[in-house]
């Protein structure tokens, strides 16, 4: 499951002759332009980060688009060390920094942050059904969430623009045994260093599946005080966002996801991390 909560993939992969042959299975946000474009500022202004493009046909049924294939093996399946963290964080950095102000003001923003990130947390807090209790704990988080969200509003304060991959699943992390390059832009665009980072800090796959802490990942960022507001703020709402998403999920996850929540929120004890 992806940071869009989406649980099946939106594209099929062909692989063949050192080339990535994507198809998409939707494109109604616009996914496959937001990632030929990507690709393209990307081999401009930080070659070797991300696949390089090679052909695209942006107006098939459905759009297709043709890459080089990257080596390394997905982060998402490594146990994840320092190393690994300190190569997070130099390829984010450069991400984030690579592409001009110029030709970053005229990339479209983020989905999350086009459509105003209170106002998606909020539409998708009331599109969600309700759900099967998972205890006393799940309860509280849910109340708190909804609280929390009823009165949300971002911290005042500019924002850090940079280029965001806008999904910060770890399986978009490829290591090579020396550097992590990134893949899949579907969701990339102009965005907000600490919506960013908080999407990376909060994925279910890193605190929960790769036990990656926050105070680990974020240390090694020099974030202005400012910036920490910011992604304090984003933190919470994503994950208030997991936990809608992983209610549905049996086991324990609900209960941790809740958990961190609370935390999050002020008003519970230090989540539980599984090793």
């Amino acid at each position: 499951m992806d940071a869009g909560g989406r649980e099946r993939s939106t594209h099929d992969v062909e692989l063949a002759d050192g080339l990535v042959v994507k198809r998409f299975r939707s494109w109604s946000r616009d996914e496959h332009r937001r990632e030929w474009q990507a690709l393209n500022l990307l081999a401009e202004f930080a070659p070797g980060l991300a696949p390089l493009p090679v052909s695209a046909d942006l107006e098939a049924d459905p759009p297709v688009i043709t890459m080089t294939r990257l080596p390394g093996m997905s982060l998402a399946g490594l146990a994840v060390t320092a190393q690994h963290l300190d190569a997070l964080v130099t390829t984010v950095n450069s991400l984030h920094t690579c592409v001009p102000p110029g030709p970053l003001a005229r990339v479209r923003p983020q989905p999350w942050l086009a459509e105003g990130a209170v106002r998606r947390m909020r539409a998708r807090a009331a599109a969600v059904p309700r759900q099967p209790d998972r205890g006393p704990v799940v309860r509280a988080a849910c109340t708190a969430a909804a609280r929390w969200l009823d009165r949300a509003a971002e911290p005042a304060g500019p924002r850090t623009e940079v280029f965001g991959q806008g999904d910060g699943h770890l399986g978009n992390f490829l290591w090579d045994g020396s550097r992590l390059r990134v893949v899949d832009f579907e969701d990339a665009g102009r965005s907000d260093r600490a919506f960013e980072l908080a999407s990376l800090t909060e994925h279910i796959s890193s605190w929960h599946e790769a036990g990656i802490g926050a105070d680990d990942l974020l240390g090694r960022f020099d974030l202005t005080a400012a910036e920490s507001a910011r992604v304090l703020f984003f933190r919470r709402g994503f994950a208030i966002f997991w936990l809608q998403l992983v209610c549905e999920r049996p086991g324990r996850i609900a209960a941790l996801q809740a958990e961190r929540v609370l935390t999050l929120l002020g008003t519970g004890r230090a989540p539980v991390v599984p090793r």
